[in-house]
């Protein structure tokens, strides 16, 4: 007689137990994670551009890092933050940028409008000790999303750079971008 009883009881609890809804497991910022941004660069002089490195550059650049993506108060936004490197070819020679980038994107819309701020190093292999310049490049710009794992941005800014021994020179500097998000 317990046997049946016994046999019920356990069937009724698996049965209770399979018929609970599977709630899958979540994260804050599902989408957070590694990104790399990699863009077409190039800029033209303000001011003096007699000098060298002050006129014009193109160079490629390649920034990789963490994006942090913001969901609150129902507004999406993402914050990026990494570190890049790249080539800049000036008037006057080639210089190689070492910097941080700081990103914010409001929306996840088709398009999106980003602040950037980036900072950091153009190093010159020629003349290291007075040819290296520190600069700022603040801007912002329009970003597409192609797809889950690609967005395009096109963003315009000014950079101005200075250094030891060497004038300050500012450019008005345009980007063509692709971000890669695995």
């Amino acid at each position: 007689m317990k046997s049946p009883i016994l046999i019920s009881l356990l069937l009724l609890a698996v049965i209770t137990v399979s018929a609970q809804p599977y709630k899958r497991p979540s994260t804050l910022n599902p989408n957070s994670g590694y990104s790399n941004v990699n863009e077409l660069a190039g800029g033209f002089g303000l001011g003096i551009t007699s000098e060298d490195y002050a006129r014009h550059f193109v160079g490629f650049t390649t920034t990789h890092g963490y994006q942090l993506n913001l969901f609150g108060l129902n507004v999406k936004s993402n914050l990026f933050g990494g570190l890049g490197t790249g080539i800049l070819v000036y008037n006057g020679g080639i210089l190689f940028p070492l910097y941080g980038d700081f990103r914010f994107t409001w929306n996840r819309t088709k398009p999106t409008p980003f602040i950037f701020g980036r900072s950091g190093l153009l190093i010159n292999p020629d003349d290291f000790d007075h040819g290296t310049r520190q600069f700022i490049n603040l801007g912002g710009g329009i970003r597409l999303r192609l797809n889950e794992r690609f967005t395009a941005s096109f963003s315009p800014g000014i950079m101005v750079q200075m250094g030891n021994l060497v004038p300050r020179d500012a450019f008005i500097d345009f980007k063509l971008g692709l971000a890669f998000k695995p």
